[in-house]
């Protein structure tokens, strides 16, 4: 029997990082969800929630 794909670790940002990436997403509106997601190391939907509950 083969085992189910494992799922990647949960990540959790500080709020210092939510801060930061909420301002630089304001700082800099042409900046991707793709951008934002690599730099943090997060998933875009993260990124996208986060933003959208500033």
């Amino acid at each position: 029997m083969s085992e189910p794909p494992s799922k990647g670790m949960r990540v959790e940002l500080s709020l210092q990082d939510k801060i930061k990436l909420i301002k630089e997403s304001e700082m800099f509106p042409k900046s991707t969800l793709k951008m934002l997601s690599e730099k943090y190391e997060v998933g875009k939907s993260t990124i996208r929630d986060i933003v959208r509950k500033k």
